[in-house]
């Protein structure tokens, strides 16, 4: 890995903009984001719509998540042995090619519900694709002094297709579905062009694999993440952040039973975390964190969890969007960090597995939390669901500080970049 200055430079931001290929990178990226964002609320409308069956939409986020559970950790070998661009490449044309399916599926007038759950689970492969092989891409193209100004540039990338997509999936959907459908076929080529153009050789030069087999090659990824305190961390906090805070399954009841806001109510609660998250990375990216990232990881991890406690507790609208947004803010100071731990403190050689086993966790925490927040919404009311919840984030964030001292005590984020130096012996590839 190249040598560090210090990641706290208010010209970093600045730095990696007038790179050409991050520019493009993120371009990429936001295109790959919105194609997500739109297919799930199209997707998700139009099987409402044939079906009148609520279960029906919880076997699209299955179909979505099986994916990633089954190929994730796979695919992050290969992100270590071939050219991450074209993962993306691949990844965007399935994207396309799922798509074009549910194009041609409602073009055909087709009513029954299991061939766009084929079709979304083809569109799962794609997204799993992308969601490890995007965030394994950026260390090759920054250098680690911009890495973190980097890594909230993108996040804020994210965080705008989480607003935007939604937004433009309604409009779409208003001219029609096909319009909607044929759109998002659009947006997937010019995403495959852009990830196509960039042509970004292998991480691994040479002849790949090592001589070891794929599963002692994702293995060695997992047991690499296990052995390193300060990722171990990292990614557990935030697994359990998600997991136990989760409410986004929640905010329709809170939005009719609770608030009484109705529809327009819901998505001002939908938009409230991304609309904090979104100022929280765009002011990380002109100011990155320079000292003492560590702590503020674990404040970060406390304060979403007091955010979602004040929402599960609130019965006014302005005051759930502000704690909401609050929330959102904080996680972003987290996901900032937690990224640029992974992939400062993680070898080249084995960035695609390393970032595979994160977002493998990400995935099912958002899938689990949501899961959780349910059942316990039926078990002990909505409220006391909420509040348990964020009461455990705070003890869990107590404990980590204690069973994981390397993160305590992280100061610059370039000290993860230490765990690197003195493990990349150990990455076989």
């Amino acid at each position: 890995m190249n040598s560090v200055s210090s990641s706290g430079d208010p010209h970093a931001a600045a730095d990696a903009l007038r790179d050409p290929r991050f520019r493009a990178y993120l371009l990429g990226r936001l295109s790959s984001q919105l194609i997500t964002r739109m297919q799930a609320v199209v997707v998700g409308w139009h099987i409402y719509e044939i079906s009148g069956d609520p279960v029906a939409l919880g076997y699209v986020g299955l179909a979505m998540f099986i994916p990633m559970v089954l190929f994730g950790l796979i695919i992050g070998d290969w992100a270590d042995r071939v050219s991450r661009s074209f993962l993306l490449t691949v990844s965007s044309l399935i994207l396309t090619g799922a798509s074009a399916a549910f194009l041609g599926l409602s073009g055909a007038g087709v009513a029954q519900v299991w061939p766009y759950l084929a079709a979304t689970a083809l569109f799962g492969v794609g997204a799993a694709f992308n969601r490890v092989a995007v965030p394994a891409l950026l260390p090759q193209i920054l250098p680690p002094e911009r890495l973190s100004a980097g890594i909230a540039w993108a996040s804020s990338m994210g965080q705008f297709a989480l607003i935007a997509g939604p937004a433009v999936a309604g409009l779409l959907l208003l001219l029609g579905q096909q319009v909607a459908y044929g759109a998002i076929t659009a947006v997937s080529l010019f995403a495959a062009l852009i990830w196509w153009r960039m042509q970004v050789p292998a991480a691994l030069p040479g002849p790949a694999g090592g001589g070891i087999s794929t599963l002692e090659r994702v293995i060695e990824g997992i047991r690499f993440v296990w052995r390193k305190p300060l990722l171990l961390g990292a990614i557990a906090l935030d697994l359990f952040a998600v997991l136990l805070g989760g409410v986004v399954a929640l905010l329709p009841v809170y939005a009719k039973d609770i608030l009484h806001v109705g529809p327009a109510g819901l998505g001002m609660l939908r938009a409230a975390p991304a609309l904090g998250a979104v100022l929280m990375a765009l002011a990380l990216a002109r100011r990155p964190l320079q000292r003492r990232a560590g702590p503020l990881f674990l404040v970060a991890v406390a304060v979403h969890g007091l955010g979602t406690l004040v929402f599960g507790l609130s019965e006014n609208l302005l005051l759930s969007c502000g704690a909401l947004a609050i929330a959102g803010a904080a996680d972003m100071v987290s996901v900032v960090v937690r990224t640029t731990v992974v992939q400062l403190a993680t070898p080249d050689a084995m960035q695609g597995r390393v970032n595979a086993v994160n977002q493998v966790v990400v995935s099912a925490s958002n899938e689990l939390g949501d899961f959780r927040a349910g059942v316990m919404g039926g078990l002990i009311g909505v409220v006391p669901a909420v509040v348990t919840g964020c009461l455990a984030i705070l003890g869990v964030t107590a404990l980590g500080a204690w069973l994981w001292p390397p993160l305590r005590r992280l100061d610059r984020m370039e000290d993860a970049q230490a765990d690197a130096a003195a493990t990349t012996g150990t990455a076989k590839g």
